[in-house]
């Protein structure tokens, strides 16, 4: 199969130089993730910029700087393999699509791959996700704070991270959107104290500070557990990837988190994680 039978075409970009603000307009209103990026008069591709990286740079206000600019291309006509393969090795959730002056033709997420090949492809019902899914996996506890919580989802690098009680019992999943939401850019003054040589000696005396004012990403002052996701879609470690990726499509999720028995965490599969499949069809 072609990158070009699964690629969205003709995706919205964002033409450099651009502001922080001007990003923030386009991710509120086509409710995505990332946006290819190029340059305004070559057209050709220069990165790609995410809605988490905007909003955990508050103070940064060229987009240019927030820019991820090494990025995994594909030809329209490259075997979906090739473009798989990229996005495990550099861990990426999607690729760009680009012909040969490197202008931007469409983009491949994995939730492309899952919605359009994973679950319509029913010979997957015999493939079980075993193999697939993480055993290693972070959580958080109900009553860790939201600044915490983003800490640890950032640190498993994960967009989404189980939530567990007193007990170790999974009773919920967060999600890196549902902390971000609530949060608010403010600005706070800083303080830095002047360096000075030995010949100023009236520096030295005074200990000088310079105060500057600096924008910060504020979350509210709550728990994990008043903003996680009761309603939990789960899977168990012989469900198909077939069935798996089907949930994802229907409840769109994700990842989901797996379970044994009587509700015993075990893992989690991520999207990432069942494209590996066909890498060995």
């Amino acid at each position: 199969m072609r990158v070009k039978t699964l690629m969205t075409p003709d995706p919205v970009v964002i033409e450099l130089p651009a502001t922080r603000e001007y990003a923030l307009d386009l991710f509120r209103k086509h409710k995505v993730r990332s946006f290819p990026v190029i340059n305004k008069n070559t057209k050709a591709l220069v990165g790609i910029i995410s809605i988490k990286r905007v909003l955990l740079h508050p103070d940064e206000e060229q987009l240019a700087m927030l820019v991820k600019r090494d990025v995994p291309t594909v030809k329209a006509n490259d075997d979906l393999k090739k473009a798989v393969r990229k996005m495990l090795e550099t861990d990426y959730r999607r690729v760009v699509v680009v012909d040969d002056e490197n202008r931007v033709l469409g983009i491949l997420t994995v939730g492309d791959i899952v919605r359009r090949y994973l679950a319509k492809n029913e010979k997957l019902k015999d493939i079980t996700i075993e193999k697939y899914y993480q055993r290693n996996v972070g959580v958080v506890w109900q009553g860790t704070p939201l600044k915490a919580a983003l800490k640890a989802l950032l640190l498993c690098n994960a967009m989404a991270i189980p939530v567990i009680d007193d007990e170790g019992s999974l009773v919920g999943m967060v999600d890196e959107t549902d902390i971000l939401k609530d949060s608010e850019v403010i600005r706070v003054m800083k303080s830095t104290a002047l360096s000075a040589s030995s010949e100023e000696d009236w520096i030295l005396e005074s200990n000088p500070t310079l105060l500057f004012e600096k924008a910060e990403l504020q979350l509210p002052k709550k728990p994990v557990k008043d903003i996680m996701n009761r309603e939990l879609i789960v899977a168990t470690p012989h469900m198909s990837v077939y069935d798996v990726a089907q949930k994802m499509v229907q409840y769109h999720i994700e990842q989901l988190p797996v379970i044994r028995g009587e509700g015993e965490l075990v893992g989690i599969v991520r999207d990432m994680d069942i494209i590996k499949v066909i890498l060995n069809k």
